[in-house]
């Protein structure tokens, strides 16, 4: 008699994997398996149930795919928390601001929650690790640095960067649709560096640049420090930009870039439909407007399937994708790309001219990282996490501010946008905020307009705690 584990080639092992995981499915449900519960380990599944290595990883894939286990590094499987409904809050009104380019103000408060270090934090932290803690990272890192010779470092890469990590990252993007290929991008020092390059390569000062409305508030700082004028266009906090706004301002007005974030936008989380995208991509082809594309939220999709990027319905040139990895791994890792059509000379010449270059052993070391499938692992544990936590701050939301009117409903990213009565100023809220140790974003910093006074954008980046939380309540006189 074969008693050896069945391959995963044949009939049977479909039927296997299939009926382990509802199994497992039905246990969960019936609460027989608690959440936080340890899942059996794979060797221990392979031994009691006589199947592969594959056939485990198949099955738990599936579950923590659906949101039922989660992985935790080093540790196994565990059966999630329950998912809670969002709280009874509607989502906010697509946004309404004049129509009219306006110049640029960054002021003061975005200066000092940027000196902060806490743009995505209610309450700063100062024992958050280097690299967040991510051993895996570090690791790779720290190889890489000892793999530089002296030879090397003496040397400045090439300024289109390393070609390893371009070809790993062109097979990442792959997964927002379309193919694409490691010449197709240019490495940059972070996301906010590559939407400067792509600013410069497709604007001149005082020109028209359309935004989201609200919008994120790192674009309109490079609006100011270039000169150029933002024109806001309506936005809904869940399907982000609307294309029929857009088409009547540019009937109006001679816009040169749009720059947009089809993807869990910041502060909203909203996510474009794909008909959409294709929409405002015919509208800026027809006019020769360049579409600048803030892809820094797509890898942080709480379902099974990342979005569709703009850019892979382009093929005109004229889409230049921007993103890094500041926000799905690590804010210390100041690593980002563009993929920048038919600018690429004008942006490899800009980059020459901001930053020369970027640091090999950050590359290296990275390219590792993406290779071995710790980038892939972290994102799922990551994923799970933030949707979690994003559910739990919508749940407590009418205990912490009763006064809210609306609040997002993201699929995705990190914030959820909310509205409070029009008597609360956010912009004060912020300093009496800060006397009490936290950090909350007014939603002022959001426009260049005297818009949103009375909204806020709130991260689940992190888990909410006892203390902030209380602090949080205790903020807005009750009535």
């Amino acid at each position: 008699m074969n008693n050896s584990a069945p391959s995963d080639s044949t009939p049977q092992t479909t039927y296997l994997y299939q009926e382990l995981e509802q199994s497992f499915r039905e246990e969960i449900k019936n609460g027989q398996r608690a959440p936080g519960e340890r899942m059996p380990s794979v060797r221990e599944l392979c031994h009691a149930k006589s199947v592969s290595k594959s056939t485990v990883l198949t099955t738990y894939s599936r579950l923590e795919a659906d949101g039922l286990i989660e992985a935790r590094a080093r540790s196994g499987y565990f059966v999630s928390a329950p998912e809670q409904a969002p709280a009874n809050l509607q989502t906010p009104a697509t946004s309404q601001p004049k129509l009219n380019p306006v110049p640029v103000s960054a002021g003061q408060v975005l200066l000092d929650i940027m000196q902060q270090g806490a743009a995505f934090d209610l309450m700063p932290s100062a024992d958050r690790g280097h690299y967040e803690g991510n051993e895996n990272l570090r690791r790779s890192l720290s190889r890489a640095l000892r793999r530089q010779d002296h030879n090397q470092q003496n040397y400045y890469d090439e300024p289109q960067g390393d070609p390893e990590l371009r070809a790993s990252l062109a097979l990442r993007m792959g997964h927002g649709g379309g193919q694409h290929h490691g010449d197709d991008l240019v490495i940059t020092s972070g996301c906010q560096h590559a939407l400067l390059l792509a600013l410069m390569a497709t604007t001149t000062p005082g020109g028209v640049v359309a935004v989201e409305s609200p919008g994120f508030y790192g674009v309109f700082q490079l609006l100011e420090s270039l000169g150029l004028q933002a024109l806001e266009i309506p936005s809904s906090a869940q399907t982000g930009i609307s294309p029929d706004a857009l088409e009547l301002a540019l009937q109006h007005w001679d816009v040169q870039a749009l720059v947009i974030s089809p993807c869990y936008a910041t502060p909203t989380g909203s996510c474009m439909p794909d008909s959409n995208k294709q929409r405002l991509l015919t509208l800026a082809q027809s006019r020769s407007i360049a579409i600048i594309e803030d892809d820094i939220y797509g890898e942080l999709h709480f379902g099974l399937q990342r979005p569709r990027t703009l850019y892979s319905y382009d093929d005109s040139g004229s889409v230049l994708l921007c993103s890094s990895f500041s926000k799905s791994l690590s804010r210390d890792l100041r690593l980002g790309w563009i993929a920048p059509g038919k600018y690429k000379d004008k942006i490899k010449h800009l980059k020459l001219v901001t930053s020369l270059a970027t640091s090999q052993t950050l590359q290296q070391g990275m390219t590792e990282f993406l290779q071995q499938g710790n980038y892939d692992r972290h994102l799922r544990q990551r994923r799970q996490q933030l949707k979690l936590q994003c559910r739990q701050l919508q749940q407590q939301i009418p205990q912490l501010l009763p006064q809210a009117i609306s609040c997002s409903q993201p699929e995705g990213g990190l914030a959820l946008w909310l509205e409070l009565p029009e008597s609360i100023n956010t912009l004060k809220l912020y300093n009496r905020a800060r006397e009490q140790g936290l950090i909350l974003t007014p939603g002022r910093l959001f426009t260049a307009q005297e818009r949103y006074s009375n909204f806020l954008r709130m991260s689940f980046a992190h888990p909410l705690t006892d203390e902030s939380a209380q602090k949080l309540q205790q903020l807005i006189p009750q009535h």
